[in-house]
């Protein structure tokens, strides 16, 4: 798959170009139904819908939009880093059904507008990286909260361990939005440590904002979410401000 750079929205933010991968066959729908953990049946030409493909560890292979060509197939939008990981994967699944999966990145035209860098961040919408893959289940990233997990749904690859965490409320490590006082940009999956050279959690993104202002969604323990100082890899203690999300966190049943 072809590696995309990231360009401009016009206003100075980086815009990550997506990846795009057609799924197109008479049992498209049904063999994703049974991979994803949103609703395939509820995609249609005027609604598109969010979803992820898990392991059978419930861990996060690939975030996707999917939306609904002209021609009746399902079109995945991807982060470019992950298209050749989410073709491999879906292939693995789809050899018992009429589906055909190709990269049509080079010559798709996408209607959709996309969020620049800093706009997913502050919407609290964390991308699954190279980096990041069978990193996150999707509660980490709080995709509960964001309509990609459909919770009546039929099975699907992973769903006995998400359910688990929902229904059980073992979800202990949730994704924060936090500004931190550098210049170092982290990378996506750096370990991220307390004051005490502890693990609590990793990154999922990260924006530079300006000089000296870098701002991240962090997956940080529950215990250690209100930290005032973390440490990232090997660089020094780093002062953080917690800011709120613009979704609320769904409380455990």
């Amino acid at each position: 798959m072809t590696q995309q750079t990231s360009s401009s929205d016009g206003s100075g933010n980086s815009v990550s170009a997506r990846s795009y991968i057609k799924l197109s066959g008479p049992d498209s729908s049904k063999f994703l139904q049974g991979q994803v953990s949103c609703d395939m049946d509820s995609l249609s030409p005027s609604n598109s819908i969010d979803g992820a493909h898990c392991t059978p560890k419930g861990r996060m292979l690939f975030l996707f939009t999917a939306h609904s060509d002209t021609d009746g197939s399902i079109i995945l939008e991807v982060h470019p880093s992950i298209g050749e990981i989410a073709i491999a994967s879906l292939k693995k699944y789809a050899v018992f059904f009429k589906t055909e999966i190709t990269d049509i990145s080079e010559n798709y035209s996408n209607d959709h507008r996309v969020l620049s860098d800093l706009e997913r961040l502050r919407a609290g919408r964390a991308e699954v990286v190279a980096e990041t893959s069978e990193m996150f289940i999707p509660q980490m990233l709080n995709l509960d909260a964001l309509g990609y997990i459909n919770f009546k749904k039929g099975c699907y690859t992973g769903q006995e361990i998400i359910a688990r965490a929902h229904y059980r409320g073992a979800v202990k490590r949730r994704m924060h939005h936090l500004v931190l006082a550098t210049d170092s940009l982290p990378s996506p999956g750096d370990e991220i440590k307390d004051h005490e050279g502890k693990g609590i959690g990793n990154i999922a993104s990260a924006v530079r904002v300006d000089n000296g202002s870098v701002e991240i969604l962090a997956v940080l323990n529950d215990k250690q979410s209100n930290a005032q100082k973390i440490q990232i890899g090997d660089q020094a203690l780093t002062a953080v401000t917690h800011l709120p999300l613009p979704y609320e966190i769904p409380a455990s049943p």
